[in-house]
């Protein structure tokens, strides 16, 4: 990695601002949403980090449109404002959070992972190259909570080179989140779960259209891959994690993305052109032998949303589903764990403030497409988990999809206004089977265990950064087969930018 960023240094050229903007801040997302089901920001917009070209594109397109309606305005205020700091030559960020027991759930919005996490950056524009540098430290994890234990202390993210080549593609390593899907408390194949992992990749920072018969249905589309390495002891060091994503939105109003995860190589494990080639190509026999001679660990899926504008109120309908499968021994993918969610998005009064609220279900017990609904056969135990790779599609031990791990169930309502100050208040409530089937092999919890949460919160703008705080009621915890603990949790952070 550092030869790597060694490399991008010798090529740098002339000036850019920053490439993109990662995850974690849940008023942003609100406001791209609204933007994106207006029709100004244009493109697949699921898949975070999301590139500020894309952005910027529909904010030119919202301030050309005349006077907006007050919360519309609003957004583009926020956004606008984020936007400007990031097209900065050099700027600085600093977080810094800490709890008395890190949250059992990891949504989009950011959350310490555990009781003490910080970080901090400085970016930099060296003409069509762009360097983040920094470091993030968390402290050690809790009592009780296995996956909480390790990778810990120092680690280099966020910290990133990525080179502009041509005008819309760009070439990028380092340490970063990504966060695929629309999912509101957890994405299925890649989130914020598990800490970034170094990888070198490839991507489109602008959408794009395919000007060819057969593929001009497709619309504005997106592509990434990257390629990572897991860098740490387990049961094969240092294995590949490969991730790949193609996005499309074929309506106006509509958008799929494709995706694909790999795990093969790590020490002791082959890794020459033909297990790689036959890893990609992942079909039938190719990949999946059901024997040890397999390439390696291999998840597909797909996610679809759907946001539009409903009535003359303002407000915006959102749909989501998501999901991602295990490969089996035949042709057809039969494994599969889903989520799917709805809210509606829009004006309160008419001042400018924001209403957001739904509902997000997950089963990530691996099952027929349909799963329980239509009686079909489960397979416990496969969800993110591997006959290989026995530590699974993690790092740090921790999932890298959806952060309850696999087995799991979750019902989600919430609710979020943010105010005319730009005040976020969000509430939530929460339902969740961990480990249905009591595989010690699940990481978040080794047994069953049916949980009751509650949570509050607000995340509050002030001339020296947002302070966020929140609350957490939990009936019950992982890991506690014998009792059922009643749990106060709180939390606060800090976010400044210079």
């Amino acid at each position: 990695m550092r030869r790597l960023a060694a490399l991008f240094l010798l090529m740098a050229a002339p000036a850019a601002a920053d490439p993109w903007v990662g995850p974690g801040d849940a008023r942003l997302r609100t406001d791209i949403e609204l933007l994106r089901a207006h029709g100004y920001i244009v493109g697949p917009i699921d898949a975070w980090p999301l590139p500020w070209s894309q952005i910027n594109r529909g904010l030119q397109r919202a301030q050309a449109d005349g006077a907006l309606p007050p919360h519309l305005a609003a957004a583009v205020g926020r956004v606008r404002t984020l936007s400007e700091f990031a097209g900065r030559k050099t700027h600085f960020e600093l977080r810094a959070s800490a709890t008395n027991e890190a949250a059992l759930v990891r949504t989009f919005d950011r959350v310490a992972r555990n009781r003490a996490d910080a970080s901090v950056s400085a970016s930099h524009d060296l003409g069509n190259l762009h360097v983040t540098w920094g470091g993030s430290w968390q402290s050690d994890g809790n009592d009780g909570r296995p996956a909480t234990q390790h990778g810990n202390g120092f680690a280099p993210d966020p910290s990133y080179v990525a080179l502009r080549l041509g005008s819309n593609w760009a070439l990028y390593g380092g340490w970063f989140d990504n966060w695929w899907g629309a999912g509101h408390d957890g994405a299925m194949l890649f989130s914020s779960s598990a800490r970034p992992m170094p990888r070198v990749g490839f991507r489109r920072l602008e959408p794009f259209n395919i000007d060819f018969p057969l593929l001009r249905w497709l619309g504005p589309v997106t592509f990434d891959m990257f390629v990572g390495i897991a860098d740490e002891q387990r049961d094969f060091d240092n294995p590949a994690m490969i991730g790949m994503r193609f996005a499309f939105q074929p309506t106006p109003w509509f958008e799929i993305g494709l995706n694909r995860g790999l795990q093969l190589c790590g020490s002791g494990r082959p890794c020459d052109a033909r297990t790689i080639g036959k890893a990609l190509i992942g079909f039938g026999d190719f990949d999946n032998t059901g024997t040890l001679d397999e390439p390696g660990n291999q998840l597909a899926g797909f996610d679809m949303s759907y946001r539009r504008p409903i009535g003359d109120t303002g407000q915006i309908l959102k749909l989501h589903f998501a999901t991602t499968a295990e490969d089996a021994d035949n042709i057809l993918i039969e494994q599969f764990a889903r989520q799917i969610g709805a809210g509606i998005s829009g004006p309160v009064g008419k001042d400018g403030a924001l209403l957001d609220a739904g509902f997000e279900y997950v089963d990530s017990q691996a099952a027929k497409f349909f799963g329980r609904l239509m009686g079909s056969s489960a397979y416990p135990g496969s969800t993110y988990n591997n006959f290989i790779y026995y530590d699974g599609w993690t790092y740090g031990r921790r999932p890298i999809g959806h952060s309850l791990d696999g087995d799991a169930r979750a019902l989600t309502m919430h609710l979020a206004l943010t105010d005319t100050r730009n005040r976020r208040w969000n509430l939530a409530a929460r339902h969740i089977m961990l480990n249905l089937n009591n595989y010690e092999t699940y990481r978040i919890s080794q047994k069953r265990e049916e949980i009751v949460q509650w949570e509050g919160g607000v995340n509050w703008p002030t001339r020296i950064g947002d302070v966020k705080a929140a609350t957490r009621l939990q009936y019950n915890a992982p890991n506690t087969p014998t009792r059922d603990p009643f749990l106060v949790q709180g939390e606060i952070s800090w976010t400044t930018r210079f």
